[in-house]
């Protein structure tokens, strides 16, 4: 019987030279892939596997673990102090003392409960170098926890931090549920706060890592873990560092937050140690820097980040593909040349990199805005779209973005398979995947089937009270863009749920909410639609307001005015707003702040004081047409005569033949209205004719004769139009048979035949001639149906001409056109009011009413 015995106590002697030499270190660790969100449990475990990301802001890529140091046989530990050898030594001696061997001396203790001769039963001690090997190879959750159940009693801190190691693996590797494995962790958590005082550095970090592998949180362990640690940086190796900080990134998504103070002790310590760390220590620690969000000095960040740049030829790509996301997570400013070599690196290995890799390389190099090579985009694209099949709806997403946000080329091709691949997992992306891939293809001008965006967009939808305002904002702009048709019921749902998180809304959030709303719809918008557009005008407060940029408040002011709403306050609070952003704003948002303001009524002389002096400032080159012939248009619609000179200024740039030569037939109608304004406040100033020029001077004859012409034509139009509309012909029939008008006629011109009236006539009492203007929806502005602007810049113009303007507002006639007695008393009464009404105010009468129409249109007054 000697010679088995011989050879057991052979092999345990190898074993235990084997572990304390720490050669068999490589043969016991193990790979640690990520843990794949689709295996996530619910609750906590699964919340710290959920990747999350910003408008146009990548996910926290799934990381590489670094490879555990796994804790070798007795007495190996290369950290251990001399002290704490000393008290391993006697631990083991106390427990050989108390151990009750079995059978012959010097035989190893079995785990099995069987009844083979010689065997131990299941209260059995077992070496110690053993027992750390069979914890390591331990092939089920089950089977660690009937080591720990027969033998914890005997475990030392080795086998403690060697038992948490291997849950976490099991855990890694997909064999295990990470909540399935926390009642085992905390029998080992128990066992293992006795032997703080034989725990290296080496152990902390590992049952670190491992409590971070299975989100297991005992939060006195993880305390007494990390400060151990931080105590001891000084012996700590740069992958136990690196384990560390990795793992505090994983427990702050279950609810656990590392002591800061800590997480920058052992950042420091690593950049000290930098030459030494392997690409993965390097790249998790910059992953975790950023998870964490801590406030990296930018030295510390810059030595890391050469550290692994000078080794990314032994860099995986995920390693890279990390690194250049947590440098644009932490906003670190990357050397180009530095990004042009771990772009390199990771082209080079492009087949061996997962979508993610590429999807947040791609998102990285868009957020640092780096300057991707067409040919490197060409090949990372390429490589995703080869694995389209296993990338998640967040990579697709997030590599659409990148694309589009570098303005990169995406073949057709490419693209459609990419949108399939996402339309196809569309239930389980995320709100704001779906979101950054409408946002995407609309910004590189994808062609988007219909079908396929109707279904992502009912997606998102169905997720409406989890998307954030800039995904609903992003989706509806996206929309707008890509000419889509948005069902009412999913529109009116989507505004609500912004509505409803208003609080979390940005100033961009709205402007392209509105800005979308007035490209999807104008001012025939569903009812449902208007009424949640209202809620959500309602919902914008100052502080929103006061957050606008120019280009905010201009499309703002602009997109309500295609929409024909002016809701008070926010018009006039933006408004008021735009009034010191003037002097930034370009030459087109300056136009069409104007024009807004004049046509929704809004503003006043410092706001177009503000706007006329910052577009007096700006470069004539800066300067359309459009802009020119709109701003001065805007100071006619509103009135403005203390600025007639900065029309006039106005037209005169308009006029320079370079300029001119660009103009269009609507830009000539603007200025020849322009012209009769001015034309009408000098005749009203001097009291008679002869000193009214107009814009004579600053535009030629020939420029002037070329407008009144285009002017001309778009009235002969605009009669043509009008007399085919039933309201029209209404109005005129009641009113060619009330008794007290006379000569009345349709789409009449008036005297100087500069305007034309629906319906004009003789009151017959007064001789006073009438303007009877069949005023439809455009001519109101909603919820408060006030006059628009374009229609108070008409009955100025009527009144200047002598004319008795009388409005026949659409919702009025409405409830009385279908009784003609009811009809005929109604006109009446309008007419005999506006002429009381000119006869008390004298021959300065004024039709009344508010501001509104259309932005841009220079069309005669309907």
């Amino acid at each position: 019987m000697r010679g088995p015995f011989r050879a057991l106590a052979g092999a345990v002697a190898a074993v235990r030279t084997l572990m304390d030499t720490g050669s068999a270190c490589g043969a016991v660790q193990q790979g640690l892939p990520c843990w794949r969100a689709h295996n996530a449990p619910a609750g906590v475990a699964g919340q710290w596997l959920q990747q999350t990301s910003g408008h146009g802001v990548g996910p926290p890529p799934c990381v590489r673990s670094l490879h555990s140091t796994a804790a070798t046989g007795s007495g190996s530990s290369t950290i251990a102090t001399a002290d704490q050898k000393q008290r391993q030594k006697q631990r083991r001696q106390q427990q050989q003392q108390q151990a009750q061997p079995s059978h012959s001396r010097g035989r190893s203790a079995g785990s099995g409960g069987g009844g083979g001769r010689g065997r131990v039963g299941g209260s059995g001690t077992i070496d110690p170098p053993l027992l750390t090997v069979r914890i390591k190879g331990a092939d089920s959750l089950g089977a660690l926890q009937q080591l720990e159940a027969e033998h914890g009693g005997g475990f030392d801190h080795i086998h403690a931090a060697a038992a948490f190691t291997r849950a976490a693996h099991l855990v890694s590797s997909g064999a295990a549920w990470p909540l399935d494995a926390h009642p085992l962790l905390q029998r080992l958590s128990a066992r293992l706060r006795p032997l703080f005082d034989d725990c290296g550095t080496r152990e902390h970090a590992n049952t670190l890592w491992a409590c971070g592998k299975t989100a297991y949180v005992d939060a006195a362990l993880l305390d007494a873990c990390f400060a151990r640690l931080a105590a001891g940086v000084a012996d700590a190796a740069p992958q136990g560092l690196a384990n560390a900080l990795y793992a505090a990134a994983l427990l702050q998504a279950a609810g656990y937050g590392v002591d800061r103070r800590q997480a920058a002790q052992l950042l420091s310590a690593l950049v000290e140690q930098r030459q030494a760390a392997k690409p993965q220590a390097l790249a998790n620690t910059l992953w975790a820097a950023a998870t964490l969000q801590l406030a990296v000095p930018e030295h510390q960040a810059a030595l890391l980040l050469c550290a692994l740049v000078a080794q990314r030829q032994a860099a995986k790509p995920q390693d890279i593909s990390n690194t250049l996301w947590a440098a644009a997570t932490l906003k670190l400013a990357v050397p180009e040349q530095q990004a042009a070599l771990l772009l390199c690196a990771l082209v080079a290995q492009q087949q061996a990199a997962k979508p993610q890799d590429i999807s947040n390389t791609l998102w990285a190099a868009a957020t640092l805005k780096l300057a991707v090579p067409e040919q490197q985009a060409t090949q990372l694209l390429s490589a995703l779209v080869a694995q389209q099949q296993a990338a998640k709806p967040q990579e697709i997403s997030n590599t659409l973005w990148a694309a589009a946000t570098l303005k990169l080329a995406v073949p057709d091709q490419q693209a459609a398979q990419l949108l399939f691949a996402l339309v196809a997992q569309r239930q389980v992306a995320t709100p704001q995947a779906l979101a950054n891939t409408l946002w995407a293809a609309a910004t590189l001008q994808l062609a988007v089937p219909e079908h396929q965006a109707a279904q992502l967009l009912s997606a998102l939808v169905a997720q409406r009270q989890t998307a954030k305002p800039q995904d609903i904002s992003n989706t509806l702009w996206a929309a707008a863009t890509l000419q889509l048709t948005v069902p009412e019921q999913q529109a009116a749902q989507l505004l609500s749920a912004l509505v409803a998180q208003r609080q979390a809304a940005k100033p961009q959030d709205i402007s392209n909410t509105l800005w979308a709303a007035a490209k999807l719809w104008g001012d025939a918008m569903p009812t449902d639609v208007e009424a949640a557009l209202l809620r959500l005008a309602a919902a914008i407060d100052e502080r929103l307001v006061a957050a606008l940029n120019g280009q905010e408040v201009s499309n703002s002011l602009w997109a309500l005015l295609q929409l024909g709403l002016r809701p008070a306050p926010l018009t006039q609070r933006l408004a008021d707003a735009a009034v010191p952003l003037a002097p930034a704003m370009t030459p087109q948002h300056l136009a069409n702040t104007a024009l807004a303001a004049a046509k929704l009524g809004v503003g006043g002389v410092r706001l177009f004081v503000a706007l006329t002096g910052a577009a007096g400032r700006q470069a004539p080159q800066g300067f359309t047409t459009q802009d020119l012939c709109n701003l001065a248009w805007a100071l006619a619609v509103a009135d403005q005569r203390q600025l007639a000179g900065a029309a006039v200024a106005l037209a005169q740039r308009a006029a320079a033949a370079e300029v001119w030569a660009q103009t269009v037939a609507e830009e000539h109608c603007q200025l020849h209205q322009v012209h009769l304004w001015l034309v009408d406040g000098q005749r009203a100033d001097s009291g008679s004719g002869s000193s009214s020029s107009g814009l004579a001077g600053a535009l030629t004859a020939a420029q002037l004769q070329q407008c009144k012409e285009a002017w001309e034509a778009a009235l002969q139009d605009a009669a043509q139009q009008h007399r085919r509309t039933a309201f029209e012909r209404s109005v005129f029939e009641c009113a060619r048979r009330l008794p007290g008008l006379a000569d009345c006629r349709q789409e009449a011109r008036t005297p100087d035949g500069a305007f034309s009236v629906d319906v004009a006539a003789l009151h017959a009492a007064s001789g006073l001639r009438l303007a009877m203007e069949a005023d439809g929806p455009t001519h109101f502005l909603r919820p408060g149906r006030e006059v628009g602007g374009h229609t108070l810049a008409r009955n100025r113009a009527l009144s200047a001409r002598g004319c008795v303007v009388v409005s026949v507002p659409y919702w009025e006639w409405a409830k009385v056109q279908r009784d003609a007695g009811k009809a005929a008393a109604y006109l009446s009464q309008a007419v005999e009011d506006a002429v009381a009404r000119w006869q008390q105010q004298g021959e300065s009468g004024s039709g009344g009413g508010s501001v509104g129409g259309r932005s841009g249109e220079a069309a005669p007054a309907a």
